[in-house]
């Protein structure tokens, strides 16, 4: 069942005008979505303090994505997929949302400061669920990353470049503190990571790969490099 945007965080932000139709991504004209095209970030202010930390907006490539979880499955996570909690933080119109809907995850969440881009990925995730692609229930929250009200259990942490400097720190020390007790409950998977050093305190990266796109998305995709790296981190062990 699709969620709702939360309410507390409707008034953040101004409405994004809908983008011009040009030679949408062929995910989006097979699906009925929208989730093409790219927002330099000073686009997507809101009037928030961390406005200035905020990397854009560019989906990723869908074959990239499950690429990533295809390595990430074949890295031994220590829970069944079923028992995860995926969150995308930085969701934007959530392509990857959607397509993480597809592995039967215990729950999806996209969060997103931006309440036209939260508003299109509820848009979105009702057109795909109502045509039944989603496997998994998923809520998206309109708000700040760091004011997630975290779920209980394990949690797959999904980021695509979405913060800069300041806040991707403060969220590593929130993913710090919230798994202390339970390492074993935290996995992540950070592609096109550009703030990667945040993750050198406390975490193992279990892999580091430049997932090869298909062709069509090469072809259609507007920022996507071939050599833009993903990685998968957990929490160090208490030896």
């Amino acid at each position: 069942m699709a969620g709702t945007v939360t309410s507390a965080a409707k008034s953040m932000g101004r409405k994004l005008r809908r983008p011009e139709v040009r030679g949408a991504h062929p995910f989006d004209v097979h699906h009925g979505t929208m989730t093409d095209g790219v927002i330099p970030g000073h686009d997507l202010a809101v009037g928030h303090a961390n406005d200035r930390f905020i990397a854009g907006y560019a989906a990723v490539p869908p074959s990239r994505f499950r690429g990533a979880m295809k390595k990430w499955l074949e890295s031994r996570p220590a829970h069944d997929v079923g028992d995860y909690t995926f969150i995308d933080f930085g969701c934007g119109k959530g392509r990857a949302v959607l397509l993480a809907s597809e592995m039967r995850f215990r729950e999806v969440v996209g969060v997103e400061l931006n309440t036209g881009l939260a508003e299109l990925a509820q848009e979105n995730v009702e057109v795909w669920t109502k045509a039944g692609k989603a496997l998994s229930p998923i809520r998206i929250v309109c708000g700040d990353a760091l004011q997630l009200e975290w779920p209980a259990g394990p949690c797959l942490v999904y980021l695509y470049n979405p913060f800069q400097g300041q806040v991707m720190r403060k969220l590593v020390e929130r993913l710090r503190s919230r798994f202390a007790e339970s390492p074993c409950d935290l996995e992540v998977v950070y592609q096109k990571p550009e703030q990667a050093a945040v993750f050198e305190d406390g975490f193992e990266m279990v892999w580091c790969e430049a997932i090869a796109m298909s062709e069509e998305d090469r072809v259609a995709e507007l920022v996507a490099d071939p050599k833009d790296e993903s990685r998968a981190y957990r929490l160090h062990r208490a030896s």
